[in-house]
């Protein structure tokens, strides 16, 4: 019965132990782990020592199951305590699995439809919000989103304008930069890892950007196409090294060094 109704929950409220990589708000990259608050098909709420950007994308793993996948920053909620604050995220991919939980669809005509403008131009939509959305907008009464009029990622509040029909199409339109974001696989980060291969070669060097299937690194070692690689990200001296299994998938090199791209092996 227990899991029946945990399967038939929207919102499941259980801290479900992530590592979360991605940019603060001064675009330094960090990892952190921490604990979600809850979560959902749609996304999380979670509580972090570092800020987050506003629209970005970050890289959650979720360290029970070890499945990562990619989410968008929705919005802050309160600050917990000290610097800790909770921050509303949104899954890119809803189906990924990473919560290890069988969600069943929600009926036709409970996802909450707002009217909602842009603080900038004052253009206004009748916008669909997933249950992250819409607790950001009832908790801090704004939202991030793409505005097609401004070019450009703005706030977003709860509108009084009369709706029309245009209202009503206009937010209709999926996200333009949410389907260009799904594309870019890649995050720029530039994050201190451990390498070693299997002949006991070891290097300390730095990211160039990460996904959920692989990272390119630069080193001053010298590897080949296809070698197993053991890595450790990120790495801290004076901590217990978890590593990932990779292999090298392609090498190049120019004035600034060695670059490699590794695939993470399961």
């Amino acid at each position: 019965m227990a899991e029946v109704a945990r399967r038939r929950t929207d919102r499941i409220l259980s801290p479900v132990r992530i590592r979360i990589i991605g940019n603060d708000m001064s675009g330094s990259s960090f990892a952190e782990e921490t604990t979600t608050v809850s979560f959902n098909q749609q996304g999380a709420r979670i509580s972090l020592n570092h800020t987050l950007l506003l629209d970005d994308i970050i890289l959650i793993k979720n360290l029970e199951n070890e499945i990562e996948d990619e989410f968008r920053v929705v919005g802050a909620f309160q600050q917990v305590f000290g610097d800790r604050r909770e921050w509303g995220i949104e899954a890119l991919n809803p189906k990924s699995g990473i919560w290890g939980v069988e969600f069943s669809e929600l009926a036709e005509g409970l996802s909450s439809n707002v009217l909602i403008e842009c603080a900038a131009c004052k253009k206004a939509a009748q916008s669909a919000l997933s249950s992250i959305q819409y607790d950001v907008l009832l908790a801090t009464g704004l939202l991030s989103r793409h505005c097609d009029r401004c070019g450009e990622t703005t706030r977003w509040r709860p509108s009084e304008q009369a709706l029309t029909p245009e209202i009503i199409a206009a937010g209709s339109k999926p996200s333009p930069s949410i389907q260009e974001r799904r594309k870019a696989r890649r995050l720029r980060l530039n994050m201190r890892i451990r390498v070693r291969n299997t002949w006991g070669i070891v290097d300390i060097c730095q990211t160039r950007d990460v996904s959920k299937i692989g990272l390119c690194f630069l080193s001053t070692q010298v590897f080949q196409v296809r070698d197993e690689l053991y890595i450790t990200l990120p790495f801290a001296d004076q901590q217990t090294p978890v590593e990932t299994k990779s292999v090298i998938a392609w090498a190049d090199q120019n004035a600034n060094g060695r670059f490699y791209g590794v695939k993470y092996v399961k």
